[in-house]
């Protein structure tokens, strides 16, 4: 109804006064909803001048409602007019040249913020297509798994999703943290900006990346909105490329589903198909900040959103679930006939057999679950906006992975379905010693179909993918390490030793390597190439430290 009135406004010419933005009519939480003439909704990042003399800018809108925050002024009331301010909002920002670091109170700029001049904008438009350039070059983050299973290129957006239930170090603000850390250390060219809580800031002061890094703190759900997008202004007013993490999204989804709360509230209900669409328009306004330009700068994203738990929490976490849990709760028939059978070979359906399933517990609200598709529309959203996801998995971090990154659920999309079929967010060099891998670890995904073989190369795969210790590995020795799984070198020596001698018999293989040719590695962290001349020369080199080895434990 919404819409014909829309269209009904626009073909008749309706002339509306252009600077009115209606009146309140609502205030929820940090939101405070206006109801602007119809076909006259503000831009993001409008500003807002109430009747009363307070100051707002809008954040979002959503059937034909504005969403703002108030920046200042007296608090804006149930039925006070509102109109458009002067401009846009703007912050003072730092400029380009100015020293790239330090911590930023989002609350504090906002205090001082331009009131339509001076300082940056905050909701800039996005770069045109026109303005685009194809990204092609990697961003190393010196943690193997992303490197090689999701790597990032310049100028890409990748969503980091990870359960909330996960410990402290498996989760999605150590993973991001080891990945800044990396692009500290092998690509310190690149600006990083970082958008986090009080919490998050003080990790941040503590961490290797921290120094030379740009944070800015957020202390409520509209902060981070604006935050966020203040980031990815200041990254592209920067020059060069830069890489902007905002290290949780959980405050744009309670924006949202509070905006939902409200139209329907008020009358304005939508069909599914049309709240999908119109939350995808609404994170597309961040997803869509992610570029490379003419002339080769870029911004690139990383973003933090919670993902469901396949555990039941609180008096729904049982020591082991009965086949009737899973029927009232409407689980799939195919998973019913998997847990049948189980229970039919007196297997308890217990939550470590069930992880091992892939299958999530009754009461975890997943959306494989009882949460029904609607728990995780978000996330679909979201996937479908950005331009590769990274997976963390409960059950890998239960059975010490680290990181826990799920090779099933995890990829890029950038140079998928071009005709050469090779992603250009990876080097040349990684490539190279990764076209088998996702097969090798998808092979063995089956228990009852693998073969012993391919059991044995899968581990030999995850063992070089297993990354305890944080601190990043160069291209070259990633390359090294990938380069013996693959080609199968290291499928004895990984079959024979537990987790921690295998680690050790990596890091002797590295050191072996580097000491007979010490110019190897380098060479190819540098380049980003790996040529036949020196795959060869490193399976030369490994074969004769593994020969090496056996010699000695046999």
């Amino acid at each position: 109804a919404f819409e014909a009135r829309r269209e009904a406004a626009v073909a008749s010419g309706l002339d509306e006064d252009a600077t009115s933005l209606g009146s309140v009519v609502r205030r929820e939480g940090e939101l405070v909803v206006l109801e602007p003439p119809v076909g006259c909704e503000p831009a993001d990042g409008s500003l807002v001048a109430f009747a009363d003399g307070g100051v707002g800018a809008v954040l979002f809108c959503r059937v034909g409602l504005a969403f703002a925050t108030q920046l200042s002024g007296p608090a804006a009331v149930l039925g006070e007019a509102a109109s458009r301010g002067a401009g846009n909002l703007t912050l003072p920002l730092p400029a380009p040249d100015e020293a790239w670091a330090g911590e930023m109170s989002v609350r504090s700029l906002l205090a001082t913020a331009g009131r339509g001049g001076g300082g940056g904008a905050v909701f800039e438009e996005r770069v045109p297509q026109a303005r685009r350039v194809p990204i092609g070059k990697p961003l190393h983050t010196g943690v193997t798994a992303v490197d090689a299973l999701a790597p990032i290129g310049r100028g890409q957006s990748m969503l980091l999703l990870a359960p909330e239930t996960l410990p402290s170090a498996s989760g999605s603000a150590a993973l991001a943290s080891r990945m800044l850390s990396g692009a500290a250390q092998f690509a310190p060219e690149v600006k990083r900006v970082v958008v986090t809580t009080a919490e998050g800031a003080e990790a941040a002061q503590r961490s290797e990346w921290g120094d030379g890094s740009r944070l800015l703190v957020a202390e409520s759900d509209a902060e981070l909105v604006v935050a966020a997008q203040a980031a990815c202004s200041m990254a592209q007013r920067a020059g060069g490329d830069a890489l902007v993490v905002v290290d949780d999204l959980a405050p744009l989804l309670r924006l949202w589903r509070a905006a939902v709360r409200v139209g329907e509230e008020l009358g304005r209900v939508v069909r599914p198909e049309e709240e999908g669409s119109m939350l995808r328009g609404f994170y597309s306004c961040l997803t869509e900040r992610a570029h490379r330009r003419l002339g080769g700068e870029s911004v690139t994203l990383l973003l933090l959103q919670p993902s469901p738990s396949v555990r039941a929490s609180g008096a729904a976490a049982l020591d082991a679930f009965a086949l009737g849990d899973f029927e009232a709760a409407g689980f799939s028939q195919r998973a019913l006939g998997r847990l049948r059978a189980l229970e039919a070979k007196g297997i308890a359906l217990t939550p470590p057999v069930l992880e091992k399933l892939g299958i999530p517990a009754p009461g975890s609200g997943h959306p494989r679950a009882d949460g029904g598709r609607a728990a995780g529309a978000h996330v679909e959203e979201l996937t479908s906006l950005v331009d590769g996801h990274i997976e963390l998995s409960e059950p890998l971090a239960a059975a010490g992975r680290s990181p826990p990154i799920d090779p099933t659920q995890s990829l890029t999309r950038i140079g998928v379905g071009s005709t050469k079929l090779r992603p250009t967010a990876s080097s040349a060099a990684m490539r190279a010693v990764t076209r088998a891998l996702r097969l090798e670890l998808a092979s063995a995904a089956d228990p009852v179909a693998c073969e012993p073989a391919q059991r044995i190369r899968a581990d030999a795969c995850i063992s070089v993918l297993q990354q305890p210790d944080t601190t990043p590995v160069s291209l070259g020795e990633q390359v090294a390490l990938l380069s013996a799984a693959t080609d199968g070198l290291l499928d004895e020596a990984v079959h024979t030793r537990d987790a921690a001698a295998t680690d050790q018999l990596l890091r002797d293989l590295l050191a072996a390597v580097s000491a007979a040719a010490p110019e190897l590695l380098p060479k190819v962290s540098r380049s980003g190439e790996l040529t036949e001349a020196q795959a060869a020369e490193l399976r030369g080199h490994t074969r004769e430290f593994l020969a090496r080895e056996e010699g000695q434990t046999g």
